[in-house]
């Protein structure tokens, strides 16, 4: 039997089999033309009709998909990997633009062949490599140009043009590279090869690419035929680049499922840890088998039909009665793709080191979270061959940079060159205690739907109830919105609708709510209070702001698979630790004693199993509300309040939001937020008091609008985009303004550098996180030229990039010099509520490919509009933002910013590309438009260029001598015909 083809050897990502595994047939190829044919027919069907007619534009080689019956319905692109879905008004324009990328890709790739007896050298491309910055001298490269035919003799084949196509642009690349040709003799012969000598022109730092194209004119054949190679040059730090460069090839980590199958022998508790006495256990709450087997295949993956199937486990309408199977099967979704995405990281055939009692497992990627593994958690071990296919629980133990140490039961045994097939295993505590919370009979609609009709007894902030509060922080006696936030907090009836603190970034509003939890203490000496937050270093910040209480009368509640390092050594005292550093859970007894109980909203969970009852908190305070999935921040909230409880919720819905993994989920409404999900109730308008009808200012909400931390100008730009120019600038100017002078300013009194460099994505080995090295150089510049002023030190920087491998990259500099090895580098989410001085941001992504390309891939984690938002507001007095503008430009949003910075002078680096006055509404779309109408005349310039005088192409005649000169330089030279 014969083998078939494998069509996806010729697709731009190639076979996707591991090298020498696929069974099809690879003696195929792709023309120009876009048909894919047998490689023996390829030269006869290239010289045939059919080519010359599917060029000419009558025939597309893609098929655009057929109309389905029914509309209304998204459909898949049948060529996106991974599928993306339109309607279906766009899919078919969207498809076509396949159409031209794929010919164009065709066609550029015929450009690059060796054809007619003619070979130029450098197949792969001419690289001159990294050229130093500090250099800045010309780079030359030289090419060969030979005829490998014997028969020249009679028939010349001459070269008529040789160029760099950005000389055609008219723009600051035409002047990058330059070509010259020796011989000047334009005929190409055997017995001597023509040498073409490329120039690179360095000027500032970044990745500069062209294409150098040679036409030759074949005699015998009257017409034309075109080579081209591919130039590219980066100028940067020559030994950055090397120390940074990729340590492997970037291959996608292959997915394995590896089926349990077997029976699960348990293992040991890690012994770090102290027992903790339960009054309640928490049921398994498992996810229901025939959720998962419709939404996905037996390998993992979604079905195509799962965005309309998991309407059936969608209760019909959203009220007090179905809340808890609303989100019960959100969390259900939101599992079971988290435990999906963790069995990707399956390992097969891999050895475990003895170290006994405990044994050692190396994990590719643990550093960067891929997986996340954490002590406590399990993974299951199998020896490879195993008959009776037993697998073995092991416990996490210690977890360091690239290995963890387990614990396993006493019946398991390795010996040398034993081999195990390894299975990760979801923490489902986090989700068994959001079930816990959300099926509980604690539904009071007061929290989950307040409206008007429960808001009988409430009234506005009057004048005497500020009048009356004493300020323990005297600045927020100075501010009218925060004094009133307190005192409509203290001024709450009992078993109010939660009352929501609105804090824009700067606003104080962390310190507002640890004012407010004071005055509650102050007011009463017996009040508790429980404060949470959807993450630890916002518990941590709150904690630190309450020290002064004393830590008999504060608690911060730790999980106990926190990594003891990572708590604040200030904080030690006040958490609960045990001799072997690790985290404990306090008694009931004592956890009753104290005042305050600060934890994360998934730690509080805790406090019901230990036995704390509902209403033992007479206040609950989530702070950073807008972070926490709704299921989340109900943990606390449902589970520990009563009637009588106030919940007090402080946020900003124009910040970060909660981190949602399962796309159905997030389609279904996880990705929405309590805190934002009650800002579109009509009781929490940001209008004046009416009843909570449609307004509920200081009543129901507050919104801080006096921003203490940024300049002006860096406030400005966040200001009109997200808060409607509400907030004011109010920041100490002995600070924001303190770098106004800054050698590193393009306009001195403007604090804001928008840096522009043309990088290169990278990335290496499994990892899919992304790495520019010249963006991480000049990060380092930029740190380096800053901290060697004076008053300037490394805790008054921090670095912001999206990517994990960025990320590291630049640690990797820092640690090579003292003074930037204590500047912190971090995500976006790692910095939300808290500011810096100096602000540089790395936005890492620089792929241009963007002719059929949807925004939110181009750009990544970058196009996240909250993302933005954190990240450009945590700046005090300076903002550096390095980034590739042609790419961020792609993003209204961003344009937006740049063309800000580029009016009030702020920019450096590559020149900008576009008008920055220009409307930026349509600018992505035109970008691609253009792009798409580059790559047609791009094919056409093509098509002319190879068109036969007996098609009606004009002939070129031949020289009199070979005294004739090609055209080398950027002059038009003899061309066979061009488009208009």
């Amino acid at each position: 039997m014969v083998a078939g083809y494998c069509f996806d050897s010729v697709s731009p990502s190639g076979c996707r089999q591991p090298p020498g595994t696929c069974k099809l047939r690879h003696d195929i190829t792709k023309c120009s033309c876009g048909l894919i044919l047998d490689t023996h027919n390829y030269e006869s069907h290239i010289h045939g009709r059919r080519h010359q007619q599917i060029l000419a534009g009558t025939q597309p080689p893609l098929p655009l998909p057929k109309r389905r019956k029914g509309g209304g319905q998204k459909q898949p692109c049948p060529h996106c990997r991974p599928a993306r879905e339109f309607e279906e008004r766009e899919l078919r324009a969207h498809v076509a633009t396949h159409t031209v990328q794929e010919r164009l890709a065709t066609a550029l790739e015929d450009a690059q062949r060796n054809k007619n007896g003619i070979v130029v050298s450098n197949l792969e491309g001419i690289d001159f490599g990294i050229v130093d910055e500090a250099e800045q001298q010309s780079a030359v490269v030289v090419i060969l140009v030979q005829r490998t035919d014997q028969d020249d003799t009679g028939v010349p084949i001459s070269l008529t043009k040789c160029r760099m196509l950005s000389s055609q642009r008219q723009d600051e690349h035409g002047v990058k590279f330059s070509v010259a040709v020796s011989p000047t003799s334009r005929f190409i012969r055997s017995a001597g090869p023509h040498k073409v000598s490329i120039t690179f022109h360095p000027s500032y730092a970044g990745t500069f690419e062209d294409t150098l194209e040679l036409v030759f004119f074949d005699i015998s054949q009257n017409r034309c035929f075109v080579i081209q190679r591919k130039v590219s040059a980066t100028v940067g730090d020559l030994a950055d680049h090397e120390r940074l460069a990729p340590k492997a090839p970037y291959s996608q980590r292959k997915r394995r499922n590896i089926e349990l199958d077997g029976p699960v022998r348990r293992s040991l508790r890690p012994p770090t840890w102290t027992p903790t006495k339960w009054v309640s256990k928490l049921p398994q709450f498992n996810i229901p088998q025939d959720l998962v087997q419709t939404l996905y295949t037996p390998e993992g993956y979604l079905k195509r039909t799962a965005p309309q199937d998991v309407r059936r486990f969608m209760p019909s309408s959203f009220t007090t009665a179905t809340y808890a199977q609303h989100f019960q099967t959100l969390v259900y979704l939101e599992e079971e793709q988290m435990r999906q995405d963790l069995d990707a990281y399956s390992m097969e055939d891999v050895k475990i080191k003895a170290n006994y009692p405990r044994y050692e497992l190396q994990v590719e990627g643990l550093s960067e979270g891929r997986p996340s593994v954490v002590v406590g958690d399990f993974i299951l071990v199998r020896p490879v061959g195993q008959p009776d296919k037993t697998w073995f629980e092991g416990r996490v133990h210690n977890v360091a940079m690239n290995h963890v140490s387990l614990r396993f039961g006493d019946d398991f045994n390795t010996y040398r060159g034993t081999k195990f097939d390894v299975r990760f295993v979801l923490n489902r505590l986090p989700f068994r205690r959001m079930h816990y919370a959300l099926v509980n009979k604690n539904d009071p609609a007061r929290l989950l739907f307040p409206g008007s009709e429960h808001l009988t007894t409430a009234g506005p902030v009057t004048s005497t109830m500020m009048e009356e509060l004493s300020p323990l922080n005297r600045d927020i006696g100075r501010n009218r919105e925060q004094l009133e936030t307190v005192a409509a907090i203290l001024n709450q009836p009992k078993g109010s609708v939660p009352f929501i603190v609105f804090g824009p970034p700067g606003t104080g509003k962390t310190v507002t709510i640890v004012e407010a939890i004071e005055q509650l203490l102050k007011r009463d000496p017996n009040t508790r209070i429980l404060a949470c937050t959807p993450n630890n270093s916002a518990a941590d910040l709150i904690t630190q702001k309450l020290i002064h209480l004393g830590a008999t009368d504060v608690f911060r509640m730790n999980s106990m698979t926190r990594k003891f390092g990572d708590l604040p050594k200030t904080l030690h005292k006040f958490s609960l630790i045990n001799d072997n550093q690790a985290f404990a859970m306090p008694t009931l007894e004592n956890v009753l004693k104290y005042r305050v109980v600060v934890s994360t909203c998934i730690s509080a969970g805790a406090l019901p199993s230990l036995g704390v009852k509902r209403g033992h908190f007479a206040c609950i305070f989530i702070d950073e509300a807008g972070q926490g999935k709704e299921p989340e921040v109900m943990i606390p909230i449902k589970g520990l309040a009563n009637k009588h409880t106030n919940v007090v919720l402080a946020g900003d819905l124009k910040q970060l939001g909660p981190i949602v993994h399962s796309r159905l989920a997030r389609d279904q409404g996880l990705k929405e937020s309590y805190l934002a999900r009650l800002m579109q109730r009509p009781c929490y308008g940001l209008s004046p008091w009416d009843g909570g009808v449609s307004g509920g200012l200081a009543v129901t909400i507050v919104q801080l609008v006096k921003n203490f931390r940024s300049h002006p100008d860096i406030l400005a730009f966040p200001n009109e985009h997200f808060y409607g120019n509400q907030l004011q600038a109010c920041g100490d100017p002995l600070l924001t303004r303190s770098l106004e002078n800054s050698d590193e300013l393009p306009t001195k009194k403007f604090p804001i550098v928008f840096h522009s460099v043309v990088g290169r994505d990278q990335r290496e080995e499994s990892s899919p996180s992304f790495f520019n090295i010249n963006e991480a150089t000049l990060v380092k510049k930029y740190c380096a030229s800053l901290i060697a002023k004076k008053g300037i030190r490394a805790e008054h920087i921090a670095v912001i990039t999206p990517y994990h491998a960025q990320r590291m990259k630049i640690l990797d500099l820092f640690y090579r010099d003292q003074k930037l090895k204590d500047i912190r580098v971090g995500s976006v989410e790692e910095f939300q509520g808290q500011e810096r001085r100096i602000i540089i941001m790395s936005t890492v992504r620089s792929n241009a490919e963007f002719i059929t390309s949807d925004i939110r891939r181009t750009l990544g984690f970058v196009a996240s509009p909250h993302r933005f938002n954190v990240a450009v507001t945590r700046a005090q007095a300076l903002l550096v933002v390095i980034g590739n503008s042609d790419v961020l430009a792609l993003d209204p949003l961003w344009r937006s910013f740049m063309n800000y910075i580029h009016i009030k002078g702020g920019w450096r680096g590559h020149r900008i590309s576009w008008d920055p006055e220009a409307n930026v509404d349509d600018y992505a779309e035109g970008v691609r438009s253009k792009a798409a109408g580059e790559a047609e005349e791009t094919m056409a310039r093509l098509k002319a260029l190879i068109v036969s005088v007996g098609d009606g192409g004009d002939p070129i005649p031949p020289a009199d001598s070979d005294d004739e000169e090609i055209d080398g330089g950027l002059g038009d030279g003899l061309v066979l015909r061009e488009e208009d």
